[in-house]
């Protein structure tokens, strides 16, 4: 079975039920507008299955027996969950049959994975459905270098609200226009707060909440590093620092000792409240390393760590309640210090995150035995990287959502973070969004990944081989070198930082890495990234006119991988004095890469606004300069041995 997310329960009956042109969508008569908009998308997606626009018609209740060859929306106050439907396949009538408006969203999502799995021929069947998790959600960031178009979001919502996803957050740092912090954002092309109510509208007809996600304690790179609010900053060491996507990372927290702090956090927070239907915001909170090691140490004296952490934090939770909002934070800090768990304000969702293989039992527990309401938050692992790490992003949603399961987490929200300059591209985060979906719907769905990836293939891309996603998880093999390692690299070089990690130099991690690498194993990726290509070009999705996009992206990816792992080899050669033998001399490599960045940029520009392009645009400039250094050298030495 492809369905995907994977029914609660189905049971297969004689006979079949075919879509022809004769074929209606009828709802009950009392059916609303959402009712009306779900019809409308069944409509459009059965239209590019089997190219027939079915009419949509409304009959009264008493009349609905009559009604035949039709799909038809039935109301039944069941005795089920709002979200749950029941769809049941004859082969006069399918009736999708539900209590709610997302109860007929989800089952036509449902009915349209059955048409596209069977191109119009649907078997009889009876399925019954309704979630696991009651928060299925998702986390886009849209602060570190890509801000997406209106229409990619939209496009986006759609395939949330397909998959069932009724949640949606988008990270914000410094991409909304403010009034009185035009310096923040005015070099990010914003979102407009016209723009989010006109969100907020669509994801409310898909059946999605969008919550606001914003940042009010640490990452406040841009606000902290400003002229007019950088006095609010707690560290000034790393201020006036070159950028690099490493220093945007780190040392930007509130000074929360300054009362002002908290003042200015109200202000923006003022601005974000009334674009949101949600009663929900996530204030986010997470990672405040340097909390007591700057201007608030003073503070310091008098409280821990901890202490100073809630101090400041419920002081955002207690204004936020007074607006009646339900308060996220990011449970990292907060799980990091239980002996403070009980002064957490009672209310507030802990989203407790874990982006790696083997995530902690514990760690999970330690919420469920406070009483603490959390969320698991996995990741589709996209970032940093040019493609998703898709075995370690299937493995850490399916150990979060069961474990979230079994400690009655009252969430599950799937996250894609943008570091590094957002050069994932959106398309490669695709699988990991729709797997997060499966298992937040239905966590005791155990297929094996090959599975998976076919019934996204098939369900998702329509590709009748069900090859395509196999192919990007054997794509992610080869990012042997990823595009992180290489900004290290980068910041060495360009700006002779190497940053220090409890200890360690990312740096001298990078250039390790770098230099165990065989010079076999980067050759023998980068003949495999051709060979992936080819068979991506092969696939018959790149023929149809809505999927060119998403397979430019995947075609630059294939590209891009092949391209760091030659880069890889030149390093190895000329920087670090390897006996290996490169692919390409270093002109050669430069002349590809800056091809690769045209096509990059190109691509860029139909799914997300110009926002944060020119910081990679700068770097594949100035590593095609290193590389092009690298040819100038060898000539030097050259000339002087002859």
């Amino acid at each position: 079975m492809y369905l995907i997310p994977l029914p609660s329960k189905i049971i297969a009956q004689d006979g079949l039920f075919l879509i022809d042109h004769n074929t209606a969508i009828v709802l009950d008569a009392a059916q609303d507008d959402n009712d009306l908009e779900t019809a409308k998308l069944l409509q459009q997606e059965i239209k590019k299955v089997i190219a027939i626009t079915l009419p949509i018609k409304k009959v009264l209740r008493s009349a609905g027996n009559l009604i035949v060859n039709c799909i038809y929306f039935e109301y039944d106050n069941m005795d089920i969950g709002k979200e749950a439907y029941r769809l049941t396949v004859r082969p006069d009538k399918i009736a999708i049959i539900a209590c709610s408006n997302r109860g007929f969203l989800y089952g036509a999502a449902t009915l349209i994975q059955l048409c596209k799995i069977t191109r119009g021929e649907i078997g009889c069947v009876d399925i019954d459905d309704e979630p696991s998790y009651a928060n299925r959600g998702y986390m886009l960031d849209v602060s570190r270098g890509r801000v997406p178009t209106m229409d990619s979001l939209k496009a986006l919502i759609d395939r949330l609200a397909l998959y069932k996803i009724n949640q949606l957050q988008l990270y914000m740092e410094n991409c909304l226009r403010l009034d009185g912090f035009e310096e923040i954002w005015s070099q990010t092309d914003p979102f407009t707060p016209e723009e989010i109510l006109e969100l907020d509208c669509y994801c409310n007809i898909r059946g999605v909440e969008l919550v606001p996600c914003v940042a009010t304690f640490g990452h406040l790179y841009d606000l902290l590093r400003s002229e007019s609010f950088g006095k609010y900053r707690e560290m000034d060491t790393g201020h006036g620092e070159t950028f690099t996507w490493y220093n945007r990372m780190r040392y930007h927290i509130l000074n929360v000792a300054d009362p002002e702090s908290f003042t200015l956090i109200k202000g923006i927070l003022d601005q974000y409240l009334p674009l949101f239907r949600s009663n929900k915001i996530n204030i986010c909170c997470d990672e405040t390393f340097d909390l007591g090691k700057g201007k608030s140490a003073c503070l310091a004296q008098e409280m821990d760590y901890g202490e100073m952490y809630l101090f400041y934090v419920n002081q955002l939770v207690g204004y936020l309640q007074s607006k009646g909002k339900e308060v996220m934070i990011w449970g990292d800090i907060v799980k990091c210090h239980p002996e403070h768990l009980a002064k957490l304000n009672a209310q507030v969702t802990c989203l407790n995150w874990y982006y790696d293989y083997g995530a902690n039992e514990e760690t999970v527990k330690i919420f469920s035995d406070k009483g603490l309401k959390q969320y698991v938050c996995p990741s589709v692992s996209g970032y940093s990287r040019l493609v998703n790490a898709y075995d370690m992003s299937f493995i850490n949603i399916r150990e979060m959502a069961k474990l979230g399961n079994q400690y009655h987490a009252d969430g599950f929200l799937n996250t894609d973070w943008g570091d590094c300059g957002h050069i994932n591209m959106p398309a490669l985060a695709i699988p990991g969004m729709i797997y997060g979906a499966a298992q937040g719907w239905n966590v005791v769905d155990d297929r094996d990944f090959s599975t998976i990836d076919q019934a996204v293939s098939l369900v998702e891309y329509e590709d009748p081989g069900k090859n395509l996603v196999g192919l990007l998880r054997e794509l992610s093999h080869q990012d042997i070198i990823t595009f992180n390692d290489l900004a290290f690299f980068r910041d060495y070089k360009v700006y002779n930082q190497t940053y220090n990690d409890c200890g360690i130099s990312l740096y001298e991690k990078a250039k390790a890495e770098m230099m165990q690498v065989s010079e076999d194993q980067l050759k023998t990726a980068v003949t495999k990234c051709a060979e992936i290509f080819n068979c991506l070009k092969q696939n018959n999705m790149g023929s149809y006119a809505d999927r060119q996009e998403e397979m430019l992206e995947y075609y630059l990816a294939a590209r891009g991988v092949a391209l760091m792992q030659e880069l890889t080899l030149n390093i190895k050669v000329h920087e670090y004095g390897q006996k290996v033998h490169a692919l390409d001399a270093p002109h050669e490599l430069a002349g590809k890469l800056e091809y690769w960045l045209m096509d990059y940029c190109t691509s860029w520009r139909t799914s997300s606004r110009e926002s944060e392009l020119y910081r990679i645009k700068e770097f594949i400039g100035q590593i095609c300069s290193i590389l092009r250094k690298y040819e100038a050298r060898a000539l030097i030495d050259s000339t002087s041995k002859a």
